[in-house]
């Protein structure tokens, strides 16, 4: 069972985005802990992965740090689109934090926006662009 704390963060994911939340995983100095992970999603394959994955996050470090350029404000979350899925990092501390992994489709709007930008960037038109 997760811990109680996160309960409400689960609830709000699972209302939010319903069968297509795939996992939540907190993590500390210490270790890991998966709050919750969709069956298709928990495999032997992930929960190998986790430890890597939980170090990676640990170890994560802003693209723009607030020390650096104070404009943007304090990072709330780091988004990561990857071609089946958005993952959200939200820390907590220094060396602790949750990871979310929602189906691509939550960020529909967000995904066809990359999608737009890396076809240009491919040297083709964005998708829907009047051409």
């Amino acid at each position: 069972m997760a811990d109680e704390r996160y309960q409400p963060l689960l609830q709000l994911v699972h209302s939010r985005a319903g069968d297509a939340f795939r996992g939540a995983v907190r993590y500390d100095a210490d270790g890991w802990d998966a709050l919750y992970l969709r069956d298709d999603v928990a495999t032997e394959d992930l929960k190998n992965a986790l430890p890597t994955i939980t170090d990676r996050a640990r170890a994560n470090e802003s693209i723009v740090p607030p020390e650096q350029y104070d404009r943007l404000g304090e990072r709330q979350a780091t988004v990561e689109l990857h071609d089946r899925a958005a993952v959200l990092h939200f820390r907590e501390s220094a060396d602790s934090g949750i990871v979310v992994s929602l189906d691509r489709e939550v960020a529909q709007g967000l995904g066809q926006f990359v999608n737009s930008c890396n076809a240009v960037l491919d040297g083709g038109q964005p998708r829907g662009a009047d051409g």
